[in-house]
């Protein structure tokens, strides 16, 4: 009897513990996780507000930094450029102060030998001219046009009886040059001077062959005519650059020339001696062909 018993009461102990526990450990775990759960999800949505606020803000500060150097370099990059070009006639000519403290050139220097090419002139050239007028100033300026702005034409308004010795007639032979008349002034302040205005005007040295453009102003254009003359010559000429220097924004070059031929120069304009050439700076920040003087004989 004792040992059914202790069968009987060891039989609903183990239920009623099943049964409670169970049901103790299902309430606590029902009601409190979904209150753990919402908790962090209220958290993590407002998180990521805050960090994204903070976030533009730097990004905005840092644009705002970024435009501040621009302008910063800006402004220095503008200040050194005007700098450079207030400066530019120091870098790139030899000045000096004072006419009795000249500083002496090269003669194979390049800014001697561009200039002395521009201005240089032969014996067939000095026959014709020797002044440096306006249409000595407009033949030298027509010298220093590109050959590729010298263009094949024709001979539409050319007016025959305007330069002696000069023709354009249409022929299978003789192909008229031109040039705009744009070309040549841009050239004319180049080597003058920025100030210069010379009036457009046909290009002929005397009565000679040399040059031989006419300016058609219906047409905005020289055009070069057929010259019947000769341009040939007994005088001969030797000339040798001697001397160069600059002082203040001037550059001076001197010109030893000899003139000879089969006979005595009977020329009174040839003279042999030194010519002197004289360049001056102009705004442009170009040597501007000033003068050229007969200083003496040697």
């Amino acid at each position: 009897m004792n040992n059914g018993q202790n069968t009987v009461n060891q039989v609903p102990n183990p239920t009623v513990q099943s049964t409670v526990k169970p049901t103790v450990q299902a309430q606590p775990a029902t009601t409190p996780q979904p209150s753990r759960v919402a908790q962090p999800v209220q958290q993590v949505s407002k998180q990521p507000a805050q960090p994204q606020k903070k976030v533009k803000k730097k990004k905005s500060h840092k644009g705002f930094i970024i435009f501040l150097l621009l302008l910063i370099i800006g402004g220095m990059g503008y200040y050194i450029y005007t700098d450079y070009q207030k400066d530019l006639r120091n870098k790139c000519s030899p000045l000096v102060t004072g006419k009795d403290n000249k500083n002496t050139l090269e003669l194979d220097s390049t800014i001697v030998q561009d200039l002395y090419q521009k201005v240089q002139t032969n014996i067939n050239e000095d026959i014709a001219s020797t002044d440096l007028d306006d249409n000595m100033k407009l033949y030298l300026a027509y010298r220093q046009i590109p050959r590729k702005e010298i263009y094949e034409s024709n001979c539409n308004l050319f007016d025959n009886s305007s330069m002696q010795s000069i023709k354009c007639n249409k022929s299978s032979t003789f192909v008229p040059l031109a040039f705009k008349e744009e070309s040549l002034q841009r050239e004319v302040k180049k080597l003058f001077g920025e100030e210069t205005n010379i009036e457009n005007n046909n290009i002929q040295l005397s009565n000679s062959c040399l040059g031989g453009f006419q300016y058609i102003k219906d047409r905005g254009e020289y055009v070069s005519g057929d010259c019947n003359g000769s341009v040939s010559t007994i005088y001969k000429a030797d000339k040798e650059l001697i001397e160069a220097y600059a002082y203040n924004d001037t550059i001076v070059l001197k010109e030893k020339v000899r003139y000879y031929g089969s006979e005595e120069v009977d020329i009174s304009r040839l003279k042999n001696g030194v010519y002197v050439y004289t360049f001056k700076l102009d705004n442009n920040y170009n040597y501007a062909y000033i003068s050229k003087e007969f200083e003496e004989k040697k």
